[in-house]
C-alpha cells in the first residue's frame, strides 16, 4: 500500500451523505489519487418501503435507479468542488461481499472504504454481518469509517506484534510502511503500539518482557517513530488496546488481517472485540498470502 493507491468507496444503500464518503474524499485528495464511488442496486429491484403494492415493479425500479443516480451525481459534484477526482457508478448487482470484492478487483482498487453503520437498538457501533463477510473474503485492504462527526485525519495508531517478529515475521514492517504512507499524505502523526501479554508469558519472566521492549524500540527506531509516539503496554490484550483507544484521541487504527482475524498474535484475539465497539476508524490491511494460512490456523 505504499504505491499510488486506487480508492473505492462503497456507498450506503440508503443514499445518505456519510462520514465515510467525506473521509474517502479527504484521503483521495491528500494522496492525489482518483476515488471510485460505487452504489449497488439489486438487479431485479427491491420495492422501497411505503410504495403502493399496485405500482408496477418496473416503475418502482426505474424510480429507485433514478433517485440513486441523482444522489451519486450530487455527491460527486460536492467532492469535485473540493478538488477530488471522482468516478461514480451505479452498479446493477447485489451488495453481497462477493459482488463488492469482484467490483473492487475490476476497478483495480487497493483500498475499500466503507461506513460502519449504526446498529438500531444497540448502544455500541460495530461491524454488520456483511462487513465481517467483506473482511473475510476480500484480498484488498478495508477501511471502516466510524459514524459521527467528520474528523480530519491527524493522528494514526498502528498495532504491531513483537511475538511474531521474534519468529522472523516481517509483517510489522509492512504495516508501519503502509501506515506511514497514509500518515505522511494526510499530515498526520504516526504512533505505534504493542501489547505484552502477561497472562501468556511465563510468570515473572522479566527477560522476555525486556527483550520485547528492546525489539519494539528497535523496530520503531528503524521506521523513525519518535520515542513519545511508542506505546508498549503490558496487560491483557483483549482489553489493553480497546482501553488505550478509549482514553486517546486517534483518528485511525491500522492492523493486519487474514481472513476473519488479524495477523498479529496478541491483537488477533481481540480484533473482533475492537471492531464490535471501535473507538476510531479502523484500517484492516491484508498481509501476504504466505503468512495467512499459518495465522488462520492459529486463530480460526
Amino acid at each position: 500500500m505504499t504505491h499510488p493507491l486506487r480508492l473505492l468507496f462503497l456507498a450506503p444503500p440508503q443514499a445518505a451523505h456519510s462520514p465515510g464518503l467525506e473521509y474517502a474524499g479527504d484521503l483521495a485528495r491528500a494522496l492525489g489519487v482518483p476515488l471510485h464511488v460505487a452504489m449497488f442496486t439489486e438487479p431485479h429491484g427491491v420495492e422501497p418501503p411505503g410504495h403502493a403494492v399496485t405500482e408496477r415493479p418496473d416503475i418502482v425500479r426505474d424510480n429507485l435507479m433514478s433517485s440513486r443516480r441523482k444522489w451519486l451525481e450530487s455527491e460527486s459534484a460536492h467532492l469535485q468542488e473540493k478538488g477530488v477526482d471522482v468516478h461514480p457508478e451505479l452498479v446493477c448487482a447485489s451488495s453481497s461481499a462477493v459482488e463488492c470484492v469482484a467490483y473492487a478487483q475490476r476497478v483495480e482498487a487497493d483500498l475499500i472504504i466503507k461506513d460502519i453503520q449504526e446498529r438500531p437498538g444497540l448502544a455500541q457501533r460495530g461491524l454488520s454481518a456483511l462487513d465481517w463477510e467483506l473482511l473475510s473474503v476480500s484480498p484488498i485492504a478495508v477501511l471502516y469509517v466510524l459514524p459521527g462527526p467528520i474528523q480530519t485525519p491527524s493522528k494514526f495508531l498502528v498495532a504491531v506484534d513483537m511475538e511474531s517478529q521474534a519468529k522472523g515475521n516481517r509483517d510489522n514492517h509492512s504495516l508501519i510502511e503502509a501506515a506511514r504512507h497514509l500518515a505522511n499524505a494526510c499530515g498526520a502523526s504516526l504512533h505505534v503500539i504493542s501489547v505484552y501479554d502477561c497472562a501468556a508469558a511465563s510468570h515473572g519472566d522479566l527477560s522476555l518482557y525486556e527483550a520485547q521492549v528492546q525489539a519494539f524500540d528497535a523496530l520503531a527506531s528503524q521506521h523513525g517513530i519518535a520515542s513519545q509516539h511508542r506505546h508498549f503496554i503490558p496487560g491483557a490484550p483483549a482489553n489493553a488496546i480497546h482501553a488505550y483507544l478509549q482514553r486517546s484521541a486517534y483518528n485511525l487504527l491500522v492492523i493486519g488481517a487474514a481472513d476473519h482475524h488479524t495477523q498479529a498474535s496478541d491483537i488477533g484475539l481481540t480484533a473482533e472485540g475492537i471492531l464490535e465497539d471501535p473507538m476510531c476508524s479502523v484500517l484492516m490491511i491484508k498481509l501476504p498470502a504466505d503468512a495467512a494460512p499459518q495465522q488462520a490456523k492459529r486463530y480460526g
